[in-house]
């Protein structure tokens, strides 16, 4: 049975604009149906921006704003059928910081699920904590006969997170990012190296796990790198133009066979065996 699903891995400009970032939404969810993707991955906080960037604080922000934004992307999914996975920010009831967020909503509009980023990045206090309040659930969907998870950002420098996700049968990764606004002169003196740490970390992920990873970033100058798409032996099967508005559309084959020189001893060295000697080796005849 062919178990194939098209893939838009989307680099979308961020805007502090609600309304304008829902109409880039969906100016590439149309672009992304026409190139006959089944499902549009955005970046991190690719609906309501950045805390700290693309605004100063949620004072001013409008709650309402962004849900009815996001039910107009859940519409959007339904009429075009197409499934969507959209970064943002969620409020909780109970007066705590929002969460760093990725939703998935299917092809029939449904908000299936939500991941809630675990891992922000700095010390408690600062960086992404004076924003955000993290998660603490691993979260898994099927689309189309396909086993999917959701990482963001700042959690690939955890290979404990990749190797949970294929420890929970998890084929195709979805990983978003914010990785950049820099200056020109910040993307030379460190921003270009961040990026191919980034590439080499997520593909030396993809390789050690078996997964296919699509990485979407955004386009805002300098990013640190392009969104780009792993095959589960780590070979880069496309990679979008830095910092311009895109989309990269592939189909991929979850029937095909890839090199994968961990499987005899994946699951051993997860159980905590580490080394590949057998006492078997050792009997004579």
């Amino acid at each position: 049975m062919s178990r194939c699903l098209t893939i838009a891995t989307a680099q979308i400009t961020v805007y502090p604009s609600i309304q304008d970032s829902l109409r880039a939404h969906i100016s590439l969810a149309h672009q992304a149906k026409k190139a006959g993707a089944d499902i549009v991955h955005f970046s991190e906080n690719s609906l309501t921006g950045y805390p700290g960037v693309d605004f100063e604080s949620y004072e001013a922000f409008d709650t309402n704003e962004v849900m009815d934004a996001l039910a107009a992307l859940q519409e959007e999914a339904a009429s075009l059928q197409l499934w969507l996975i959209v970064g943002g920010h969620h409020e909780s009831n109970d007066g705590a910081k929002p969460t760093n967020c990725l939703w998935v909503i299917d092809d029939e509009g449904t908000l299936v699920c939500r991941y809630d980023k675990r891992i922000c990045a700095g010390n408690p206090g600062e960086l992404e904590h004076l924003f955000f309040t993290p998660g603490t659930e691993v979260v898994q969907f099927t689309c189309n006969q396909v086993r999917c998870g959701l990482l963001i950002c700042h959690e690939w420098r955890y290979p404990e997170l990749y190797r949970e996700q294929q420890r929970l049968g998890t084929e195709l990764l979805f990983h978003s990012f914010y990785d950049r606004t820099l200056s020109i002169e910040e993307y030379q003196s460190e921003g270009c190296n961040q990026g191919s740490l980034v590439q080499g970390t997520v593909r030396g992920n993809a390789a050690n796990n078996y997964l296919w990873i699509s990485a979407s970033n955004t386009s805002q100058p300098e990013s640190s790198f392009a969104s780009f798409l792993v095959r589960p032996d780590g070979t880069m099967q496309a990679q979008a133009e830095r910092n311009v508005e895109s989309l990269s559309v592939n189909t991929i084959d979850l029937n095909k066979i890839y090199s994968d020189p961990s499987r005899p001893w994946r699951a051993r060295v997860q159980s905590g065996v580490l080394h590949s000697h057998s006492m078997a080796q050792e009997e004579t005849p």
